[in-house]
């Protein structure tokens, strides 16, 4: 059966409705022809690295180091990849080569060595802490105070709940002011004078120093789980790789001392 693909009216030529799909399929597939030609003959770029971590990694410590260590190794070729999830799986994907992971378990096929300790503590804002005091006579007085949480996605992930519980600390009636889906957004109502939110050490520690944030009392929980840097043994980035790799062990030291 044939199908018009046009028409005439008086003396042109027009597409009929199955000549125009036509005409918007072959310029797809020439389109993709020619993507893929030009693709194809491109120089061949340097092998890239892909790097994982969870949105607050990526956001409060992780972004700072990369952005160092693109300006430090400016003149070297290294395409760099971010991934961020908050879903543990997701940062060991088959095309993952270095992953920043939280409280991890042993992996197989993953060299794993620990970055740095968790420990939380409250912070807050300094006009805050103005109109509501700095003094905490004890842990439980932060129960007075308006309360920022998060949402647990994983169920590793503290909370207040379970911050008040590791300092045997009964809180059935905690009503945070407000709960957020995202540790970034946590602390930007905190810097904003919201209320009192649980900081992370090395993952705050610009806030502390540039005054945006406050520690309030001297209360704190070390949770005993840490962030790990993961190297995946195959990957086809091995060098590349490694140099990042270092950066970041090296980051942690520079930050911790300086």
């Amino acid at each position: 059966m044939e199908t018009p693909l046009f028409r005439r009216q008086g003396r042109g030529v027009t597409l009929t409705p199955s000549g125009e799909l036509l005409k918007e399929r072959v310029n797809a597939a020439l389109s993709y022809l020619v993507d893929a030609v030009a693709e194809a003959t491109l120089p061949q770029q340097p092998l890239g690295v892909s790097l994982a971590a969870n949105t607050a990694m990526s956001h409060l410590w992780l972004s700072p180091a990369v952005n160092a260590f693109r300006r430090h190794f400016r003149d070297e070729a290294l395409h760099l990849r971010l991934v961020t999830s908050d879903r543990s799986s997701d940062l060991i994907a088959d095309d993952i080569d270095i992953a920043l992971l939280y409280d991890s378990p042993p992996r197989p096929g993953w060299q794993l060595e620990p970055l740095f300790e968790e420990c939380l503590f409250p912070v807050a804002a300094p006009h805050y802490l103005d109109q509501q005091g700095r003094h905490l006579a004890s842990a439980d007085a932060l129960l007075e105070h308006r309360l920022l949480d998060f949402e647990r996605i994983e169920p590793n992930w503290v909370n207040w709940g379970r911050w008040f519980s590791a300092l045997g600390i009964e809180a059935h009636d905690l009503a945070p002011e407000g709960v957020f889906n995202s540790y970034s957004l946590l602390l930007d109502a905190a810097e904003q004078g919201h209320g009192v939110a649980l900081g992370t050490r090395h993952q705050i520690d610009a806030r502390l120093t540039d005054g945006t944030l406050e520690r309030l009392g001297a209360f704190q929980v070390t949770t005993g789980c840490h962030y790990w840097l993961a190297l995946r043994h195959d990957s086809q980035a091995n060098h590349a790789a490694q140099q990042l790799a270092d950066w970041l062990r090296r980051w942690v030291i520079q930050q911790h001392t300086s």
